[in-house]
């Protein structure tokens, strides 16, 4: 084997001890590196403060008609019910829960409870009264009902998760810092061998 190819295996092998030395040889800036970045996205976290933005839920079982020569059918499809309160009603959705086909979730969200509350109400009238109509046709039929109250959590739903922010940016900023160290390590060596 020549000189040259030895001296190109050589340059082409990690040699960890050198990882080390210079990772402890520029500990200072990776932590000063780290700290900042830290710093920059714990004063980021802290200072957010979205207005908070609550979510509400309501359970609606839609009505049987039942009949002696049709069976039992239900006053409303769950999927067409649900397309039709999309469109009636723009900041509301409207969702059939897992394994039923009479139930009907709906939600919505908003930063005032009391205009949460009152679009749910709205959406729920709405249902009962067109339910109704289809009613006065049958004689034999279980009427749409509201399941339970109005759900709407005490926790907003876009509350930022500041440990979580605080922790990527550690990570990130360690990553970054030893990066840095290395790559201008590395500049510095090429240009040593260039001289």
């Amino acid at each position: 084997m020549n000189s040259n190819s030895s001296y190109a295996i050589q340059k082409d092998e990690i040699d960890l001890r050198e990882l080390f030395k210079t990772l402890i040889k520029h500990k200072t800036k990776i932590i000063l590196i780290t700290l900042v970045v830290t710093l920059v996205a714990t004063v980021y976290a802290l200072m957010k403060n979205p207005t908070p933005i609550y979510q509400g839920k309501v359970l609606v079982e839609i009505g049987e008609i039942q009949s002696e020569n049709f069976g039992t059918s239900y006053f409303d499809n769950p999927n067409n019910l649900s397309a039709v309160i999309s469109t009636q009603f723009k900041n509301l959705s409207a969702s059939t829960p897992r394994s039923t086909n009479k139930l009907l979730e709906l939600a919505t969200s908003n930063s005032n409870k009391d205009l949460i509350k009152r679009d749910l109400n709205k959406a729920v009238s709405f249902i009962l009264d067109r339910h109704k109509e289809k009613a006065n046709f049958y004689s034999n039929y279980i009427m749409t009902k509201q399941i339970g109250d109005i759900n709407i959590d005490d926790s907003p739903i876009n509350a930022p998760k500041k440990k979580l922010i605080i922790a990527v940016a550690f990570i990130t900023g360690l990553i970054l810092s030893i990066f840095l160290v290395f790559f201008l390590e590395f500049l510095r060596n090429e240009k040593e061998h260039l001289v």
